[in-house]
């Protein structure tokens, strides 16, 4: 197996395949803005007899973690011909993706799958989900008068760019979007509509982007700050009733939009969405803001990785009381009554906010003394996971 790093001279075979591979065809203009993004994209190809057989993109982005900032490689266009599967060439990339990563210092990676199980062997793991609504016009939030408006038309990208960091913040897992990301991304061709909420002071709470389409409504982003803020959007939402049938939108997995409406039997659906995986767990974990402690914490953490081997063995972990991290590999005899037993996927899980370590503990992903558990659950700050892009 070869793999070699593609330039924008295989841009066509790479489309092909991903045109192939997907089900997709784009347009000459869609294949363009391909084109331009090709040289941004860290791309790696597997050949055999000079042909492009399976390909695979490592995208530079960066994420929100406890509202810090983590350099992050994106997995996606993993694609292979028919004719060249079941070769372990798609293995054979992903490990050399994660080899690049830790080169380049990225220390987790995120990506869609299309089969859960399939990439848990590789080490990614389930990080966040969502809350998929329909709501009939005739189940919406009452309408509510607010101090502030609502300004419809574009408010120019630094005012969104301002709403949405505030807002994604707050999560874990969300990406960090620069002026490209929004152009190429988020705002494609100018088709959503939006609405930016201001409070009494001018100052820009919230957001809407979205579609008014054949009697349906459709939120492509819905940002709010502040309860105020939210209850002006979905004032703005509702006044539509005369134009449509249903609202569709997407919220974190905890949004709590049923309870607060009078009568709450709407369509709930909970997708599994992105996964994520620890790259390395020194450098991860190095940057990972710790909650503060009343005194240092000092745990011994056994990892299993099987594709990154830089990864596997004994970390002894020292959490000091403002929560910074310091971590080292020891070959010091360790007992199992001071270890906890983990591999990437679950470590990852847990790291990411997305599962607790005692609800790991308790379904068999985590092993270790109680004490031990109990000590890094009180080092992981709470944060939940959310993700409003896609890649």
């Amino acid at each position: 197996m070869e793999i070699q790093k593609l330039t924008v001279d295989d841009f066509e075979p790479a489309m092909a395949l991903s045109e192939y591979a997907f089900q997709v065809v784009m347009s000459e203009e869609q294949k363009e803005k391909r084109r331009s993004q090709f040289s941004s994209q860290d791309i790696w190809g597997v050949y055999e007899d000079g042909q492009l057989g399976a390909k695979l993109h490592i995208i530079p982005f960066q994420t929100y973690i406890h509202g810090r900032s983590f350099e992050m490689g994106g997995i996606a266009g993993v694609a292979t011909w028919p004719e060249y599967r079941r070769k372990g060439w798609v293995a054979g990339l992903l490990k050399h993706a994660l080899e690049k990563m830790n080169r380049n210092k990225q220390s987790i990676s995120f990506l869609h799958p299309f089969s859960f199980g399939f990439y848990r062997k590789y080490g990614w793991e389930t990080y966040v989900e969502f809350k998929r609504y329909k709501v009939p016009t005739a189940h919406l939030p009452s309408k509510k008068a607010t101090p502030g408006t609502i300004r419809r038309g574009d408010p120019g990208l630094s005012i969104l760019k301002e709403v949405y960091s505030a807002y994604a913040e707050r999560y874990n897992g969300t990406l960090v979007r620069d002026d490209a990301r929004w152009e190429n991304s988020v705002l494609v061709n100018g088709t959503s509509q939006k609405a930016v909420y201001y409070d009494e002071a001018d100052a820009a709470q919230g957001y809407l982007l979205y579609e008014v389409k054949e009697n349906n409504f459709t939120i492509k982003e819905i940002i709010y700050l502040n309860e105020e803020a939210r209850q002006g959007l979905w004032t703005f939402i509702a006044n539509h009733d005369s134009m449509i049938q249903e609202v569709t939108l997407q919220a974190p997995a905890s949004d709590t939009l049923a309870f607060q409406l009078d009568n709450p039997r709407i369509q709930q659906e909970i997708v599994p969405y992105f996964m994520a995986r620890i790259v390395s767990v020194e450098q991860f974990i190095s940057q990972y803001p710790f909650a503060s402690q009343d005194s240092p914490v000092q745990i011994v953490l056994q990892v299993e990785d099987a594709h990154a081997p830089w990864n596997e063995g004994v970390w002894q972990l020292n959490v000091a009381m403002n929560g910074t991290a310091s971590i080292w590999k020891t070959s010091e005899p360790i007992t199992d009554d001071q270890t906890i037993k983990v591999d990437i996927q679950s470590l990852t899980a847990v790291l990411m906010g997305y599962r607790r370590p005692t609800e790991m503990a308790r379904i068999g992903r985590i092993h270790g003394p109680n004490t031990a558990i109990k000590a890094l659950e009180q080092a992981i700050p709470e944060r939940e996971t959310y993700l409003l892009d896609f890649f």
